[in-house]
């Protein structure tokens, strides 16, 4: 390589030597051309000026001789006198001309004189003399005073060019001697010149090929050159320099690099870790927290169902659909990692808009009741029955606003209402609704709306302090929105409250149905309590074609009485009407609806009475109104019916034929709510509180199918499913189906089938869900369903419809024991079952345990062991009514969080040692009241 670059550099060199020699020949032979050229240019006048002169001069005395033979026109004496001309050796020709041009004499060897040279060039210039070869002279012939003629003559000048001949040989000698000292010249130039320049070019060279630059070129004498050596020598030295610090840049780099990548790899080892530990606190939370939901769901699930009045049946649904929300809110927090990943996903399924307004009226009703808010829904008539959608989301969306809304109004009300914005007249076809939340509370200013749905905002800097919050709340709202295809807005007025919406784009699965029309002109009075809620019954009203009329409170409304056809009115309105009636003053024609709150029980005597006909429970919902007034124009008015206890219409579920089931649960609670569901639907239940005791059962006894819980001490769920397995394998058993019940999200942990579980529930469960998993490996009882709940065997020992389950404590004989709270449990239990009975024989066998961990943990001296201790005994005394007991074991809890001391802790734990005994001792008693109650 470096071979090469010599070749091209000798050739370079040798090119610049060839055009040096070049340009040194060229410019001497140059400057002899033309130091030639001008001597000739000299030599041609110097001779022309003479060769004039000459002629002149002859022309001159020729004139004089000839001048008196021509003035006498003699032409023979002329001829003799030019003869004497002739002898010159230079004249060619001689030519006498008179005054009229006409020839007198001529003589020479020319022909022609010619008069003006060759008649590009001046006559006798140099150039005429170079160019013809001839010069001439014309003077006049004068005879006395008087121009007789004129005399030409012309002369050869052929000496000219020897002349000329002679210089240019001297000048070609001149250029060659010239030449041979330019190639010496030359030669001594071309080794000062390209020699410096190509020792350059060679380190130029191995600098490019070795990338070493810490080689020079060596210095030159002569100072142009040298001076370029010096500029290529300082341009090494600037990249040296450079290289230098790139070098020590690169070196330091590579140990920060070396240092951020043990930062970050530390960093991940701790970000892997947090989200291990993130994930067991996901699943231990997940576990913890859906084990009390299970019960809770699953018995309201079974009191729902059950035969109930329906003001008790309404109680259950709300406990029932509560549950179902906090359960929905408690899969959002699980699940939170989609959403921080940009994963979350939306169902897509048939969703009834005008039930997710009732829900969520029906959730907010009591927290709206207790601040004197009138809250209200108001579904239009466009809205279509069912759309595709995902319920929880929208229900979220619009639980959020109704927060909201609540929290920043203090009075006035708050309206929950959803319409048809564009399409979905038909079904399958695209539409669009809009959901709205407007309340009266404190507005938002307009500089502040632009904001309000970014995280972490609110309308001013003190919202926080005056009404809580974080300000998450509508930046989630957004975001699932949009996520739905909608979009979010708010219009407010500071002062006057504020409108909230949103819309959702998807498409109809049933359109609207038509309201039912009222034949002839009706009139309605609509006397309750609110600004919001008569106003949206009488929205109802007037789309079926009744013309309502509020009456104001305290307003004179005996007129509108009058000519009534309905009136919706309050127990207030009813009771001073009732006196009316029984003083005569007025006939009681109109239909008659009492509008009352959930637990009011005093409608139940206007009923009782005839004053009222009919009962409407708030919130109101459109489908109520509207089968209300379907009642009024049908004439069927439910009377003392709408008190008593109904058979409610109940979906057919499937009833199993007696197939023995074990489930394994360590929780008492959970093993209660199994066998209560599995005898519903009449399955022969055995209970296990570990894997252990479950392992022993299989071994010892045969099972159709194994309910298995997932997280138990000694042995867990998926131990005792390998455990059993491996025994079917060795002593050749039939294959049982084993059911997982976990607590964690479902689906999201494969590890059940990988230990040979064939199917999985998740807690808390449902009576429908369960029977549908078990119908997958049991068979049913074919027309068979499921036992329900029985009505009081004797109705004169059924409470009265009107009295309130949730009534003061009452004054009993025997006040250890709360009595409200065991009927309460008594109300769940179905047929046969006593679950009081047992519930209270649970408490018996478990608080003496608990008793004695409270005990040890105060010798100890911890006070957070005390708290926990405290706590579990008050639940499970609470939980059966036992109030003294579990009040004792809430004051030792608050003291122990709070730091006393052992002798103050001491005390109380010796006041609620009393208190134990004191309810151990009632405890047989009662227990021996319900067997007496059951029998």
């Amino acid at each position: 390589m470096q071979a090469g670059s010599r070749t091209v550099m000798s050739k370079r060199t040798q090119t610049l030597r060839g055009r040096l020699t070049s340009l040194v020949i060229v410019a001497i032979f140059g400057a002899v051309a033309i130091a030639t050229a001008s001597s000739v240019w000299r030599e041609t006048a110097q001779f022309g000026a003479g060769k004039r002169a000459e002629l002149d001069a002859s022309a001159h005395i020729f004139a004089s001789t000839i001048a008196e033979p021509v003035a006498m026109n003699d032409k023979a004496a002329t001829l003799g006198a030019l003869r004497a001309i002739s002898y010159l050796p230079t004249i060619e020709h001689v030519r006498i001309n008179r005054e009229d041009g006409a020839v007198f004499v001529e003589l020479g060897s020319t022909a022609e004189i010619r008069e003006t040279g060759n008649g590009l060039f001046q006559e006798n210039s140099p150039l005429s003399m170079l160019s013809s070869g001839t010069a001439s002279a014309t003077v006049p012939v004068r005879y006395g005073d008087e121009t007789v003629a004129t005399l030409t003559l012309n002369a050869s000048t052929g000496s000219l060019w020897e002349r000329i001949g002679t210089l240019l040989y001297d000048a070609l000698v001149a250029a060659i001697f010239a030449g041979g000292i330019g190639m010496l010249i030359a030669m001594k130039m071309q080794r000062a010149i390209t020699d410096p320049i190509q020792r350059l070019g060679l380190v130029m060279g191995h600098v490019r090929e070795s990338g070493d630059f810490s080689v020079r070129a060596d210095p030159v004498e002569d100072e142009e050159t040298n001076q370029l050596v010096e500029t290529f020598n300082t341009m090494l030295d600037h990249i040296q320099e450079r290289d230098s610090k790139l070098q020590a840049h690169q070196r330091n780099l590579e140990k920060t690099v070396e240092l951020r990548t043990r930062e970050m790899r530390a960093a991940k080892d701790a970000a892997e870790a947090a989200n291990v530990a993130k994930s067991d606190f996901l699943a231990t939370m997940s576990h913890e927290i859906r084990t009390p939901m299970n019960g809770m769901l699953a018995m309201a699930d079974l009191l729902s169902k059950a035969r109930l009045a329906p003001r008790h049946k309404r109680y259950a649904e709300v406990i029932a659909k509560s549950g179902q929300s906090l359960l929905a809110i408690i899969n959002d927090i699980l699940d939170f990692s989609k959403i921080e990943a940009g994963k979350l996903q939306l169902e897509k399924i048939p969703v009834r808009p005008a039930d997710i307004v009732d829900d969520v009226v029906g959730l907010f009703w009591e927290r709206a009741a207790s601040k004197n808010i009138d809250l209200a829904a108001y579904v239009a008539a466009n809205t279509p029955e069912e759309i595709e959608g995902d319920p929880v989301r929208i229900s979220q969306v619009l639980s959020n606003l109704v927060n909201n809304a609540l929290k920043f109004t203090d009075h006035g009300h708050v309206v929950v209402g959803v319409a048809l914005k564009s399409g979905g007249r038909a079904q399958d076809e695209a539409c669009t609704l809009e959901f709205s939340v407007t309340d009266t509370g404190v507005g938002i200013d307009k500089d502040k709306q632009a904001t309000i749905f970014e995280a972490f905002s609110q309308g001013d800097q003190t919202t926080t302090r005056r009404f809580g919050g974080t300000g998450l709340g509508l930046a989630i709202c957004r975001r699932l929105v949009e996520a739905m295809n909608g979009k979010i807005g708010v219009k407010s007025r500071p002062g006057k409250g504020a409108r909230f919406f949103f819309s959702t784009t998807t498409k109809t699965l049933a359109a609207a149905k038509p309201v039912r029309q009222v034949r002839d002109e009706k009139r309605a009075v609509i006397a309750i309590e609110g600004d919001a809620t008569p106003k949206m019954l009488a929205h109802y009203l007037r789309e079926t074609g009744v013309i309502p009329h509020i009456v104001e409170e305290g307003a004179q409304f005996g007129p509108h009485i009058a000519c009534a056809d309905m009136i919706f009115a309050s127990p207030a309105f009813y009771h001073v009407y009732q006196k009316t009636i029984s003083e005569g003053k007025a006939q009681w024609v109109p239909a008659r609806v009492c509008i009352c709150e959930l637990g009011d029980v005093a409608p139940d005597a206007l009923v009782e009475d005839g004053v009222v006909e009919d009962i409407l429970l708030a919130p109101l919902s459109r489908r109520e109104v509207m089968e209300q007034v379907g009642r009024i124009i049908d004439g069927r008015l439910r009377g003392k019916t709408a008190l008593a206890t109904t058979e409610t219409a109940q979906p057919d579920r499937l009833c199993f034929r007696g197939q023995r089931v074990l489930a394994a649960d360590d929780s008492a609670v959970n093993r209660e709510v199994v066998k209560e569901a599995l005898a519903r639907l009449n399955l022969d239940v055995t209970l296990a509180g570990d894997g252990r005791e479950a392992l022993a059962l299989v071994k010892s006894e045969p099972f159709d199918l194994i309910l298995m819980d997932c997280s138990m001490p000694k042995m867990d769920g998926f131990e005792a499913t390998q455990a059993i397995r491996s025994l079917e394998e060795r002593t050749g058993r039939a294959r049982v189906p084993i059911i997982a019940l976990t607590a964690h999200v479902a689906g999201k942990d494969a590890a059940w089938r990988e230990v040979g579980m064939d199917e999985y529930l998740t807690k808390p469960f449902t009576l429908d869900s369960l029977s549908g998993v078990i119908a997958q490996y049991l068979e049913a009882d074919a027309g068979g369903r499921a036992p329900e709940a029985d009505a009081p065997a004797d109705e004169e020992d059924a409470p009265a419809d009107h009295e309130d389950p949730i009534a003061p404590e009452p004054e009993e004989d025997n006040p250890v024991f709360d009595r409200t709270v065991l009927e309460q449990i008594a109300v769940m239990q179905s047929g046969a079952a006593n679950l009081p009975l047992r519930a209270l024989a649970i408490f018996e066998e478990h608080s003496r345990e608990a008793i004695r961990t409270l005990a040890n943990a105060l010798k100890t001296g911890d006070n957070e062991a005390v708290a926990q201790a405290a706590h579990a005994l008050k639940s499970m005394s609470v939980n059966v009514g036992a109030r003294r007991l579990g009040a004792a074991c809430g004051e030792i809890e608050r003291e122990a969080r709070n730091g006393a001391a052992k002798a103050a802790l001491s005390a109380l734990c010796k006041q609620a040692a009393a208190e134990f005994r004191e309810t151990h001792r009632a405890l047989p008693a009662l227990m021996q009241e319900f067997k007496q109650s059951a029998a």
